[in-house]
């Protein structure tokens, strides 16, 4: 559908030998604008970033729910991941930030201010 706009100034051309001109000039320009309108949407969600798969859970706060030495289960967007903290010691309850992915592994660590982050998936970053 979307090609459909985008092609609307080629498939608008016709009216120049079908219509008188100042008829044809305005509608042509009415179905620019509307291409235009359309080619802008589209630039503009091109430039929006991923939030899904593995760039979109960069950022992404969750909540410690077991931990094995440097490994631990972490809980983000209500789904438990396998991560780990290489500079830190995690504890069950601590919230923490997703710094990388490694395949199915998620490097985490600390919040500096853990009572204040939601253990919801969010993909905000505030440069903890």
């Amino acid at each position: 559908m979307c090609h459909l706009f985008l092609g609307l100034p080629l498939l608008a051309l016709p009216v120049f030998w079908l219509l008188p001109l100042p008829v044809a000039v305005t509608l042509y320009g009415v179905a620019l604008a509307v291409s235009l309108t359309v080619y802008g949407y589209a630039m503009k969600a091109m430039q929006v970033p991923r939030m899904n798969g593995g760039e979109g859970m960069l950022g992404a706060h969750g909540r410690v729910v077991r931990v094995d030495g440097r490994r631990a289960m972490l809980l983000v967007g209500g789904e438990l991941w396998s991560a780990e903290a290489p500079e830190q010691s995690l504890a069950p309850g601590d919230a923490v930030i997703i710094e990388a992915i490694d395949g199915l592994t998620l490097r985490a660590r600390k919040c500096r201010d853990a009572s204040s982050r939601p253990h919801v998936f969010s993909t905000a970053h505030n440069g903890d």
